[in-house]
C-alpha cells in the first residue's frame, strides 16, 4: 500500500513550511531514513528523512512552495513499477513559486533605472532620485532568510542582482559574496557629541549614531522610513527604530568605540556602518556594494552622516 508523505509540524506554532529543495526524484529508490527533501520555516532549515522503503513517486508539490502542515506532498510505494500510477497527479515543478509570479510585472522594468538614467537631482540638492534597492522591502524572502540576512550583514538586494531566484531562502543566502565591496572612510570631530554624551546619563552612543544614519538616508534619499540594524558584538541584533522589528534594514550599524578595532565589513557583502573611536574624534566606514548603492550616492550618505556626528543638533533640524 502506497505511503503518503505529509508536510511534517516541525514547531509547536507551525502551520506551514516552505519545501526549499526536493533531495530526490520521482522513481529513485529510498530507504527508511534517507532525507528526500528540504524544508525551511520561519525558525530553522532542515532536511526531513523518509519514514517507509520503497521509491519516491507523486511529487505533487514545487520547490519554493509554502505548503499547510498535514498536506500530502508525495507518495512512497513499494516498487518501481507503481511510481507511473502516481505521475499526472499534480506537477512535481512548475517553472517558478507562485510568489515570484505575482512579483514579476514589479521586476520587469528592473534593469532599466541605472543611475545614468535616472532623473537628474536639483541642481541646489545633489541628491539621487530614489533610495537603493538594499532599503525597498521589495525583496522577496522567507521569514528566517529575512533575519539570517539581517544578522549576517547580507544584502537580500545584491542576492537577486546575482541571480538568486525570489522568494530567496536561507540556504539561498550561501550564494551571498564580497566581490565588488567598497568602503569609504570619515574622520570626524566628536566634540560636540562627547559633550552630549557627558551630560546626558541616559544617551545611549550606539542608538544616537543610528539616528544620525537615519536622519542621513531619510534626507540623500529622500524617504520616509528607514530601518536601521544594531548589531551587538555578543552577535545579537536588535532594529532602530524599535518599532520597526520586522521590516528589512536599509543599512546595518556597528559600533567599534570600545574596541581598539577601526572598521568592519561584513563578509556576506551588507551595507554596514561601522564606528570606532580615534582619541576625541570618530572613525566612520560605509562598506558597500555598488551594485546596490553607486559610489556618488555612498558618498552624499557617509558626508551627510558625519555632518550629523560632527554636529548633533542637525539631528533636531
Amino acid at each position: 500500500m502506497p505511503f503518503e508523505v505529509r508536510m511534517p509540524q516541525l514547531g509547536m506554532n507551525q502551520d506551514s513550511a516552505v519545501i526549499v529543495a526536493w533531495l530526490k526524484a520521482a522513481g529513485d529508490k529510498i530507504a527508511t531514513g534517507d532525507p528526500i527533501f528540504e524544508v525551511e520555516t520561519d525558525k530553522a532549515t532542515m532536511e526531513v528523512e523518509a519514514a517507509s522503503d520503497g521509491y519516491l513517486a507523486g511529487l505533487r508539490v514545487a520547490e519554493g512552495a509554502d505548503v499547510p502542515v498535514g498536506d500530502v506532498i508525495a507518495m512512497i510505494v513499494a516498487t518501481e513499477s507503481e511510481v507511473a500510477d502516481h505521475e499526472g497527479a499534480a506537477p512535481a515543478e512548475t517553472p517558478e513559486p507562485e510568489a515570484k509570479k505575482e512579483a514579476a510585472p514589479e521586476q520587469a522594468p528592473a534593469p532599466e533605472p541605472e543611475p545614468a538614467t535616472r532623473p537628474p537631482a536639483p541642481a541646489t540638492v545633489p541628491e539621487p532620485a530614489a533610495p537603493p534597492q538594499a532599503g525597498s522591502g521589495k525583496v522577496l524572502a522567507s521569514p528566517l532568510a529575512k533575519r539570517l540576512a539581517s544578522e549576517r550583514g547580507i544584502d537580500l538586494a545584491s542576492l537577486r542582482a546575482a541571480g538568486v531566484s525570489e522568494p530567496i531562502h536561507a540556504s539561498g543566502l550561501s550564494q551571498a559574496t564580497t566581490g565588488g565591496h567598497s568602503q569609504l572612510s570619515a574622520c570626524v570631530d566628536g566634540g560636540a557629541l562627547n559633550a552630549l554624551l557627558d551630560r546626558s546619563e541616559d544617551a545611549d552612543r550606539t542608538r544616537l549614531f543610528a539616528a544620525f544614519a537615519a536622519g542621513a538616508w531619510r534626507a540623500v534619499f529622500a524617504s520616509d522610513e528607514v530601518v536601521i540594524a544594531l548589531r551587538a558584538l555578543d552577535g545579537s541584533s536588535t532594529v532602530f527604530p524599535e518599532a520597526a522589528e520586522g521590516m528589512p534594514p536599509a543599512l546595518s550599524l556597528v559600533d567599534l568605540c570600545d574596541t581598539r578595532l577601526g572598521s568592519f565589513a561584513p563578509a556576506g557583502g551588507g551595507m554596514t556602518l561601522s564606528t570606532a573611536r580615534d582619541g576625541d574624534a570618530y572613525a566612520l566606514t560605509l562598506s558597500f556594494n555598488e551594485a546596490t548603492l553607486p559610489l556618488p550616492h555612498a558618498v552624499l550618505l557617509l558626508d551627510a552622516i558625519a555632518a550629523r556626528v560632527e554636529d548633533p543638533i542637525r539631528q533636531l533640524i
